[in-house]
């Protein structure tokens, strides 16, 4: 199913997402680094969120950054071994890992319902195995 979005930022090319990797130290996913030249950041235009893995809605794509401020936009975000990536509606974050044992797999995690500042992928709760497997589990949810 082809679910509709507003694209948020501008497509990714390979040197602005090398650039990004060796100023933030970090190794992105292939799947994440191929979705980001063809969609860096959306809105849902329909409810949707992934039908497995965690019950939630998907309110927000994160572009990893834009040319131009977009008011108060979020913007990708690290911290461990996880890329924050995506928000609900609640706020609970969807974090890609970046590195180690858990490299490209995705994890959702309440983060505003939490003391933790900075959880781990150990902290989440896991929703897919890669990157393209958590696109491909995106549903238009019935409100």
């Amino acid at each position: 199913m082809e679910l509709g979005v507003t694209v948020t930022g501008h497509n990714l090319t390979d040197g602005e997402i090398a650039a990004y990797e060796a100023g933030a130290r970090i190794r992105l996913p292939p799947q994440y680094r191929a979705f980001l030249k063809r969609k860096n950041g959306f809105l849902p235009l329909q409810m949707m969120g992934p039908s497995v893995g965690v019950r939630t809605d998907l309110a927000e794509f994160f572009p990893l950054f834009t040319k131009e401020k977009r008011g108060n936009r979020m913007t990708v975000e690290y911290a461990n071994d996880l890329i924050w990536f995506a928000m609900d509606s609640g706020g609970g974050r969807f974090g890609l890992a970046h590195t180690g044992r858990n490299f490209g797999k995705v994890y959702w995690f309440d983060l505003p319902h939490c003391c933790l500042d900075n959880p781990t992928s150990d902290d989440c709760m896991s929703v897919a195995d890669t990157f393209d497997a958590f696109l491909e589990s995106l549903v238009a949810i019935d409100v």
